[in-house]
């Protein structure tokens, strides 16, 4: 009998605990359901969602999106179909990115022999044929394809491609010269950020590039006005570099008056006035960090109120990808822009270099862009050699005050 109970006191436990726990959890999800509407009614709001996003915090992102230097997809033995359609398509756009007008540019759907598609194409004369032979070989490899055979005329006026995957012939290309075609040349913004306490010797090379970049300087720092008058008088564009709360802040700290979320509209209006006027000859402004606050429309609302009054541009760093401070500033009918992409997220020359041949390309397609670097010397070492190179190809660099009037025109 004493066995009996002993065994049945556990089962009895048992009951006792799960009896418990089917009242308590319902209570507490009652008491935070509670507390949380407290908090959402009765604190200010910003504090509300400081405190939200103590507990749930958003990956913060404070670089824009970068292109991808090579396509998410990739062809399968058997993927001969797929890789015909795909390659089609994006050929097209790599003979654009090359300058290639785009309705110079064919399409043929073909019915007879293994071959699925053919790409016709007219060749600025500006444009060797080699450059579009590699740049398309360079494709093939990237969707698991492979050029079978490539030539070309005598004269070098015509290349012939026939591209393929597992040896399976699935799209030809034929590019032909004109002389008459003119290669299409974009226009690029080169905005540098976080000036203000560097070694002179970097700011003064920055200065001696010989197109035209922006200068986006820190307020308040060391050396801000001695930069400005530096950049004004070498004909390059000051903007200035308002530092604001990222959402990993405090582990990430935007530096003195910042701004932040939970700061009263007429206190983000002051700084941001503060801000403005301590850079001389500055015309713009664009954010340094700032993942949380380009997010809130009322936030921004503050700050661009301010650079609306003093007739300024402005460019959103897109250091989130739920920015809305471009959104704002379009509604707010401001001169403004978005950040292409950031150049130096890998403080490596070449990887700079590179960045800035994709920001080249981008430029052919949509005419007019905006990239932003920082002021270190990898990404001196690489504009001063990059810039020559992209405009002796025809690409023109402009201030960023003159590619935000560009855009305007054009949205």
């Amino acid at each position: 009998m004493a066995k009996r109970l002993s065994e049945k006191r556990p089962l009895e436990m048992a009951r006792k605990r799960r009896s418990f726990r089917l009242w308590v959890v319902p209570c507490v999800i009652i008491i935070l359901i509670a507390g949380g509407l407290a908090a959402y009614f009765w604190l200010p709001r910003s504090y509300f969602w400081r405190l939200w996003s103590y507990f749930w915090r958003p990956q913060s992102v404070e670089y824009a999106l970068p292109i991808e230097e090579t396509p998410g997809w990739k062809a399968g033995p058997e993927d001969v179909l797929a890789f015909a359609d795909t390659m089609v398509v994006q050929a097209k756009d790599v003979l654009i990115g090359l300058g290639i007008p785009p309705e110079a540019i064919k399409k043929v759907r073909l019915s007879k022999g293994e071959a699925r598609w053919e790409v016709q194409s007219k060749v600025p004369d500006a444009l060797p044929l080699s450059v579009c032979n590699l740049s398309l070989t360079h494709l093939a490899h990237q969707l698991g394809g492979v050029v079978i055979e490539g030539s070309e005329d005598r004269q070098g006026n015509v290349l012939w491609l026939r591209v393929g995957l597992n040896d399976r012939q699935t799209n030809l290309f034929r590019l032909e010269k004109n002389e008459e075609l003119e290669r299409l040349a974009g226009r690029i913004a080169i905005v540098i950020d976080d000036f203000g306490y560097q070694d002179r010797n970097l700011i003064l090379s920055f200065c001696e590039l010989p197109q035209p970049i922006t200068f986006s300087i820190f307020p308040g720092e060391k050396h801000t006005a001695w930069i400005a008058q530096q950049a004004i008088e070498k004909n390059h564009g000051v903007m200035v570099h308002l530092p604001m709360e990222p959402i990993d802040y405090p582990a990430r700290d935007p530096g003195p008056n910042a701004i932040f979320l939970d700061y009263a509209p007429e206190k983000i209006a002051e700084l941001t006035q503060n801000a403005l006027a301590s850079v001389p000859h500055a015309t713009g402004m664009n954010n340094h960090m700032g993942s949380r606050l380009t997010q809130n429309f009322v936030a921004m609302k503050a700050v661009l109120g301010v650079v609306e009054k003093w007739n300024f541009f402005f460019i959103d760093s897109v250091t989130s990808p739920q920015s809305v401070a471009y959104a704002v500033a379009r509604d707010m009918d401001i001169p403004s822009g978005r950040n292409a992409m950031f150049l130096d997220i890998v403080e490596d020359e070449e990887v700079v270099a590179k960045r800035l041949y994709w920001l080249a390309a981008r430029a052919r397609h949509e005419g007019t862009v905006i990239g932003i670097g920082h002021a270190k010397p990898n990404t001196l070492q690489a504009l001063q050699r990059m810039l020559p190179e992209l405009a002796d190809q025809g690409f023109v660099f402009v201030l960023a005050e003159e590619a935000v009037k560009e855009l305007k025109l054009k949205n």
